[in-house]
This record gives C-alpha cells, structure tokens and sequence, in this order.
C-alpha cells in the first residue's frame, strides 16, 4: 500500500499530466548536477518544467488519468520536460538543447494528449515551424482575398471623389457640358476599373484557395512519410 508520502507524489504527477500539452520522457543518465541546472535553466526560460520522476508513481498516476501507453516511454531512470502550450516548442527545446550541448540526454518518447510518441516523432515535431509561425502563415492567405475585396470596394469611391473634385476645379473655366462629358468618360474608367478589380480579387480568392488546400496537402504528405520512416525504424533490428 502506497505510503502518504508516495500518494501525494501520484497526486502532484497527475495534476501536471492533466495539465500539461505535451511530456517528453528524457534519460538523463551521465549529466552532472550542474549540466541538468543549465538545462532547467535554459528549459525554464521557454516556459517548459523538467523535473526527475519516478517510473512506478508515474505510471500509477497516468493508469489513475486513462493514460494509456505511457509505460513504453518510461525507460530506466527518467524526467519529463512539461509543457503547457506550444507542444512544438517543447520538442524544439529539449531536442536543440541535445544538439546545441552535446550532453548525454536521451529522448525516450512522449505523452501529448493522451497519444504516445516515439522519440523519432518528438525529432520530427521539433522541425515544425513554431505555432505562431503557423498562425501568422494561415491569417496571411486569409487576409489576401480581404485585402482585394477592399481595394475593390473602395475604388469606385475613390473615383466618384476624384470626379467631383474635378468638376469643382473646373466649374468657372470649362462649360457645364464639357464637365459632364468628362464626368462620364471617367465613371466609366472607373467601372471599368473595378470590374478589373473584382476580377482580380476573385482570382487571387481562388489562388489562396489552392495554396490553402497545397499547403494541407503537403502537411498531411510529411506527416504520412514521417510516421512511415519510424514505422520501418522501429521495425528495422
């Protein structure tokens, strides 16, 4: 029977499981005290906990939240990098601090949301762009047929401004009929003018579109061949 003491480790693990986005099982076997300082540290600084753990608690914790699997990434003496965000981010972390230090730091796998990675899946997830990238990417081709809907929009405006003000300059010099008959020739410009805008906008739509559908395309393309090469690794002796 678990002792208070181990009951209220379950408890702490279990409220950072339920907690965090992602966990990366790491073997620190060979780091000094003040190698894993750095790394805290420098973990620290992105918003990430990396704490040392027990394999048993920890494995009664995830058995305790549904969690199942974990037990294949809890390999010999074990800490978790945590992470409340960004998943790729943490990824990013712990695998730059490996090849950036050279420390004997082994990624065993990972928890995120309640699937089990491979430590070839957490390398893989750290080449990602940052979320935010990804989200700056995404609002780009959105804001693009925005941006020609608008100049669309305030083109015949800016035509019927330019009409009137000219008009107004010309009023005293030019005959009532000479202003009227260059008032229409430049209304029609200006119909002609958005017509090719809306053409234009329409196109640039479609453009976004299919750069939409190519960029998903290629996502699910990579993510495919990605889980691929660790399917044939895990397999290869």
């Amino acid at each position: 029977m678990p002792t208070p003491k181990k009951e209220r480790q379950v408890e702490e693990i279990k409220d950072r499981l339920s907690r965090c986005t992602i966990a990366v099982a790491t073997g620190y076997q060979g780091m000094s005290a003040s190698n894993m300082t750095d790394l805290r540290a420098r973990l620290r600084e992105q918003g990430i906990e990396y704490r040392v753990i027990k394999n048993t608690l920890t494995l009664l914790a995830a058995n305790e939240l549904g969690k199942e699997g974990v037990d294949s990434v809890l390999q010999g003496p074990t800490a978790l990098a945590l992470g409340y965000g960004d998943v790729v981010a943490v990824a990013k972390g712990i695998n730059g601090y490996i090849t950036t230090s050279r420390m004997p730091l082994v990624i065993h796998g990972a928890v995120m949301d309640g699937d089990i990675l491979t430590a070839n899946q957490v390398i893989n997830l750290a080449s990602l762009p940052p979320r935010d990238e990804l989200l700056a990417r995404l609002l780009g081709q959105m804001q693009a047929p925005i941006t020609g809907l608008v100049t669309v929009l305030s083109a015949p405006l800016r035509g019927l401004v330019t009409v009137l003000q000219r008009v107004a300059e010309q009023g005293e010099s030019q005959p009532v009929e000479d202003s009227l008959q260059t008032t229409a020739a430049e209304t029609e410009a200006t119909a002609e003018a958005t017509d090719e805008l809306e053409s234009k906008a329409e196109a640039e739509t479609e453009a976004t579109a299919e750069a939409i559908d190519e960029l998903g395309s290629k996502a699910e393309a990579e993510a495919e061949a990605a889980t691929e090469t660790t399917a044939e690794a895990e397999k290869s002796p």
